[in-house]
């Protein structure tokens, strides 16, 4: 497997708000579903200790036509709290299955399932006005290949609102993901949350949509 080496300094909302990140408060269900060019994904986690949340994650990927179904275990590696401002390092594993999507009509050999796993690492650093992120990924997918994302967002909130209030941030999402068809890109978006419920709209540099929507129980 090739080492993921990526560090990272990053940003989400108040402590309040459905941040989109994968640990929740202990005894916590979060529902996280993020739709883009590259893919539709949703992870269901439950969060059983203040560090640790387990759950499953489907994700279908249109580069390489297929989808990833597997257990994810994400961990808070480390969180500073500051009067003003929060900063995260968050970490997570999942291993699973890769099912092929091809269409059979096609003239391409089948490949049916082959074991799959992920890595990831992300930070975060963030008051009520701006935030920074950044995230690393690389998957193993055995047949059907291997590949690695790098994300980074910028963000800005144009007001400060009450916890219990409508949250408005406008943000720049940058990626690179080295093997896919685009392989450097960005993406401007608005989100939306407000007390258990997060939502994203954005479209990147090539016309394509993103929405994601996050809700904690």
């Amino acid at each position: 497997m090739r080492y993921m080496a990526t560090l990272l300094t990053g940003v989400l909302l108040m402590p309040a708000a459905a941040e989109a990140r994968p640990v929740s408060y202990p005894e916590a269900w979060t529902v996280m579903l993020r739709n883009d060019a590259y893919q539709n994904s949703a992870h269901v986690h439950y969060t059983f200790d203040t560090n640790y949340s387990l759950g499953l994650r489907v994700r279908y990927d249109s580069d390489g036509d297929f989808t990833f179904t597997g257990a994810q275990l994400n961990r808070l590696i480390k969180r500073w709290n500051k009067p003003n401002s929060q900063a995260n390092v968050y970490g997570r594993f999942g291993i699973g299955k890769a099912y092929d999507n091809l269409d059979r009509s096609e003239l391409r050999p089948k490949r049916d399932s082959d074991e799959a796993l992920f890595l990831g690492v992300s930070a975060d650093w963030e008051t009520r006005r701006y935030f920074i992120s950044a995230e690393a990924q690389h998957w193993e997918n055995g047949r059907f290949g291997e590949f690695s994302s790098f994300h980074s967002r910028l963000g800005i909130a144009p007001y400060v609102a009450n916890t219990g209030a409508l949250h408005t941030w406008f943000m720049v999402e940058g990626h690179n993901r080295p093997e896919s068809r685009d392989k450097v890109g960005a993406t401007a978006l608005l989100r939306f949350f407000k007390g258990p419920s997060l939502v994203e709209v954005g479209i990147d540099d090539q016309g394509e949509p993103l929405l994601n929507y996050i809700h904690r129980f």
